[in-house]
């Protein structure tokens, strides 16, 4: 758990050692990016070969260091292959000179923000996962929950080596759960490294890759569209990663000094980017995404430098940049599932831009501006009619919302096989089919393994309007529910629909597609959930909108036109300040959040079971979230916590059921101790208030104590 100086120094390097080759490959495959672009890229292929490689090879070794080895040696040869025979090169020239930062910053204004946003939840990260506080570990707000179960992965594949692997929380259930993100920081925990540094290291890198390739794609964007970035960028980073709706109206309009406002601070999950008790449900992407969020945060670590590289494959016709796309893409769902169905539907969306784009004789159709606000209108009336439906006591059915989520989608194919028939290119059609069936051949044995068994339940792909607005005592219809959760930027996508340019409407829509998709189908239990889609589609609008606010709403007239150096800089301020003052007081509240998650005593309890227990021995337990045994130690326990479980669609009642019985019940006790084969039974603080354990002295004359201290006691069967 805490491990050694030569444990850290080998998995630290193991790690870093990925990172190096994955440069080196890209410094080859991409001599014509620039520096920043190039180290990006070599950063997402060295984290997506320790994803990938020490997978592959668990199939055959299990998930040990002979496994890990393989794939090193694996990578090396790669690397070297591809040098070694590919045409000549100058890995190194012209790379790394002296860099003007004076001018890097005149040319990226965004990094004045994007810097000292990485320094802040890097802060977070490290106040936030399991500091050792006189000996109990802590955590903050935001990851007081799925940290835990993160956790549990992360040393039950090191520890237990099985594989593929099964939940310690419900032994002998395949891990169905995207489960890279976090075997990637088992590849690190497995030399010895100390728990907190294999979970911390992986996500810090993939932090710097996912802030690089937001910002990197925004450029791209403006520029494949034809626009500007510089001042725009600022605006759309602040906007995307600040994003927060109205919800600091319900902590400030008692006053700044009032007791209202400073429980910001001190309240539990009570904050203007999340307080259900007013309906706020869009949470902050730094705070309840990137930080608690692994899979998620992984998962973006490969999407956006996806994105650059499909931008970049349409640019210079590359089929270098539509294999590379590919194989990444390839690899993505069983690192991140939602950021693979997203990447599906943007892509339909930019085959049919690309294609008419391409086409040397498209006709363009434009509808006039009173066309698009009755369009507009017309949608939004409709979705708000649904919405009133779904809390009055005739709502629509599931299956009906089911079938316009599906119509949506089949829109969005016959559209892009109508660009692939109407504006027939033959190279673009043969790089995307090419992109396609990459993906196709990497990724089918993925989800036929693994995704659809998981996602076969009846709670999972299921018709449901308006996501996380569902609660009927704060519903709100949908206009109301966007207006507070997303506040300036529902309304800025909505005008950049109706008043903006062909560029900005070319940017939102692939996005508004899977945006208005997400609306009608869940794709997981958890409707929560669905936001890790429509965050996704959040990223392009606020691009868009940044595009409207800097350039199009500010030359509207004449009269606006004569004082854009005044109105610019005022209406961006306004944008900014509404778009992002939610977020940066629910950041503020995150920095300072401390809560004990393991205590002392359970601490000093998983210590002893390292040391003196098997991988593979099982322990009866309580089932609370925060189980230190199935976090810290990658031992089994009988059943976890049902929030993990239930919505990775698992049944899991017989277990729940059988470990109340085995605490409450001695004489079935024997019988289903036998039955889970349990090694070891721990009874202490969270199981004396779980469970009414009638016959502790029992315990003592039917099994052996071998561990009694601090009021916890551990026998043996």
């Amino acid at each position: 758990m805490f491990g050694s100086f030569i444990g850290n120094v080998a998995g630290i390097s193991y790690f870093l050692a990925f990172q190096i080759l994955g440069i080196l490959l890209a410094l080859y495959l991409f001599q014509k990016e620039k520096t920043g672009t190039t180290l990006l890229f070599g950063s997402v292929f060295g984290s997506f070969a320790l994803h990938w490689l020490p997978t592959i090879y668990a199939f055959f070794f299990q998930f040990s260091v002979k496994a890990h080895l393989f794939a090193f040696i694996t990578f090396v040869a790669i690397v070297w292959a591809v040098l070694a025979f590919g045409k000549e090169h100058t890995l190194f020239k012209g790379r790394f000179k002296k860099p003007d930062i004076v001018a890097l910053f005149r040319e990226n204004p965004a990094l004045f923000l994007l810097l000292p946003l990485f320094i802040y939840t890097c802060y977070v990260l490290l106040h936030a996962t399991i500091p050792y506080i006189n000996g109990s570990l802590h955590s903050g707000q935001s990851t007081y929950g799925d940290m835990n179960m993160h956790l549990g992965f992360i040393t039950s594949i090191a520890k237990q080596k099985t594989f593929p692997p099964e939940y310690s929380i419900l032994p002998g259930t395949k891990l169905a759960y995207p489960f890279l993100s976090d075997s990637i920081s088992s590849s690190v925990y497995i030399w010895g490294t100390s728990l907190r540094t294999a979970y911390l290291l992986p996500m810090f890198f993939a932090l710097i890759q996912v802030f690089s390739g937001v910002y990197l794609l925004a450029k791209k964007i403006m520029r494949y569209f034809g626009g500007s970035i510089r001042g725009k960028s600022f605006l759309a980073i602040a906007l995307f990663f600040f994003n927060g709706g109205l919800g600091f109206y319900y902590f400030m309009n008692k006053g700044l000094f009032s007791e209202n406002f400073t429980r910001i601070f001190t309240a539990f999950y009570e904050t203007p980017t999340n307080y259900v008790q007013a309906n706020i449900q869009w949470h902050n992407i730094i705070c309840d995404m990137l930080i608690p969020q692994r899979a998620t945060l992984f998962g973006w670590a490969m999407l956006f430098p996806i994105l650059i590289l499909l931008y970049r494959a349409v640019e210079e016709k590359s089929t270098l940049y539509f294999a590379a796309a590919g194989v990444l893409a390839g690899g993505l769902p069983l690192i991140h599932t939602h950021s693979f169905l997203a990447l599906g539907v943007m892509c339909a969306g930019f085959v049919i831009l690309t294609m008419r784009k391409n086409a040397k004789e498209a006709k363009e159709f434009t509808i006039p501006v009173w066309g698009r606000f009755l369009l507009t209108a017309a949608s939004l009336f409709a979705l708000t009619y649904i919405s009133l439906r779904q809390k009055s006591d005739t709502p629509i059915e599931a299956n009906t919302l089911l079938i316009i989520g599906v119509l949506i989608a089949a829109v969005l194919v016959l559209g892009m096989l109508a660009s692939l028939i109407t504006s027939w290119e033959k190279q673009t059609a043969i790089h995307w089919g090419m992109f396609l069936g990459i993906v196709l051949v990497i990724a089918l044995p993925i989800l036929f393994t693994f995704t659809f068994k998981q996602a076969s339940g009846d709670n999972f792909v299921r018709g449901f309007f308006n996501w996380n607005n569902s609660n009927v005592e704060t519903m709100d219809n949908y206009i109301v529910f966007y207006l507070k959760n997303l506040g300036v930027m529902f309304i800025l996508p909505v005008l950049s629909l109706i008043f903006g340019t062909k560029k900005q409407r070319r940017i939102m829509m692939p996005a508004l597609f899977l945006w208005l998709i997400s609306e009608f189908v869940l794709f997981q239990p958890n409707p929560y959930d669905n936001n890790k889609l429509m965050l996704v589609s959040y990223f392009f609008f606020c691009v868009a909108s940044a595009d409207f606010v800097w350039d199009t709403a500010v030359n509207f007239c004449e009269f606006t036109k004569k004082r854009i150096h005044i109105l610019r800089p005022v209406l961006v301020t306004i944008v900014a300040i509404l778009g992002t003052l939610a977020a940066a007081l629910t950041m503020g509240r995150e920095a300072v959040a401390d809560y004990e998650l393991y205590s002392a005593d359970y601490v000093s309890l998983c210590k002893w079971i390292e040391k003196n227990t098997e991988p593979s021995d099982i322990f009866l337990t309580a089932n609370n979230h925060n189980n230190a045994i199935a976090s810290l130690t990658g031992r089994n326990i009988v059943c976890g916590s049902g929030s993990f479980l239930y919505f990775h669609g698992l049944d899991y009642a017989a277990q729940e059921a059988d470990v109340k019985t085995m605490y409450e019940n001695p004489e079935a006790r024997d019988s289903l101790l036998e039955k889970y084969n349990v090694t070891y039974i721990v009874i202490g603080p969270w199981e004396n208030g779980s469970y009414s354990i009638p016959d502790i002295n029992a315990f003592a004359e039917n099994y052996d104590c071998v561990y009694n201290k601090n009021g916890i006691l551990v026998f043996e069967v």
